[in-house]
């Protein structure tokens, strides 16, 4: 529990992970979730902005979610879109893949800004007078910081794994730069699936099968497993160098991406239902 001169801040908790920050104040008590306040659903009462600079933090914060939304969306399409090359296309493979990383690398690097700026495990966001942004912290308490930063990381071995085909390569370097980066990239996915889905498994707000942030977590859960076979599969052999599984592997990676567009494509959706809720009021409480 935090003491901020009048405020009181008492947290909610998975572990050691919080996900729900109750201010108590002189006119009764505020609960916020992780989730909304990262994606400016809601407004934090004691930051005491004019007008003007309220307007300005909430319109920045649907900014960043807007492009996070578009660049993993553009992203997921071009790493879908090989999957449907005839094969006079197929050369051209490796180049749409890139593209696609380097969408997935900016949308995650907006995340992580946007996790780092809209904690509520820091008192200071409760407690500033000003409106900033910070482009690097560490935030170990916060789920959604913890799977933005490892997402992120899985968005640079993807490069690793994109980038790496361009370059003649023997078969050993073939297993370790495009291989193994590309099994590195599909388990941070894992796992920051995993940080998504704990700070969202016990709000009460969000109800399977019907919350935006419900399918938003578990497409994304099943875009990453897919991609984890894609990339299991895709090892390159010794006696040959010719890839294990060539057609499994291309299945599972489309199959992925279609998941990590639709995913995308629900933040949007979840960033309107927000938007009209913090409109009209829903949140003001």
């Amino acid at each position: 529990m935090n003491k901020l001169g009048e405020h009181t801040l008492a947290y909610e908790t998975v572990g050691p992970f919080v996900t729900h920050v109750h201010l108590h104040h002189k006119d009764g008590t505020n609960r916020y979730s992780a989730r909304s306040v990262r994606k400016g659903a809601r407004w934090i009462r004691p930051m005491m902005l004019g007008a003007d600079a309220q307007a300005k933090y909430v319109v920045c914060t649907k900014r960043i979610n807007y492009w996070v939304a578009v660049a993993f969306m553009i992203g997921s399409f071009l790493f879908a879109l090989p999957g449907f090359f005839p094969e006079a296309l197929a050369a051209y493979s490796n180049m749409v893949f890139f593209c696609g990383s380097v969408f997935f690398t900016s949308a995650g690097y907006l995340q992580l800004v946007e996790s780092i700026n809209k904690d509520i495990t820091n008192p200071e966001l409760f407690r500033t007078e000003q409106c900033y942004w910070i482009r690097f912290a560490w935030r170990p308490k916060n789920l959604g910081y913890l799977s933005s930063l490892v997402q992120f990381a899985g968005t640079l071995m993807f490069n690793v794994n994109c980038g790496s085909a361009f370059f003649p390569l023997t078969i050993l370097q073939q297993n370790m730069l495009i291989w193994g980066s590309g099994m590195l990239g599909s388990i941070c996915f894992l796992v920051s699936c995993l940080f998504a889905w704990l700070e969202i498994c016990r709000d009460p707000s969000i109800t399977a099968g019907q919350s935006p942030e419900w399918w938003i977590v578990w497409s994304n859960i099943v875009g990453s497993i897919a991609f984890q076979i894609s990339s299991i599969v895709s090892f390159y052999l010794p006696q040959t160098g010719a890839e294990f599984a060539p057609t499994v592997s291309s299945f599972y990676l489309t199959l992925g991406a279609i998941c990590f567009f639709i995913a995308a494509a629900l933040l949007r959706i979840e960033d309107i239902v927000d938007s009209r809720k913090l409109i009209s009021g829903e949140y003001s409480a």
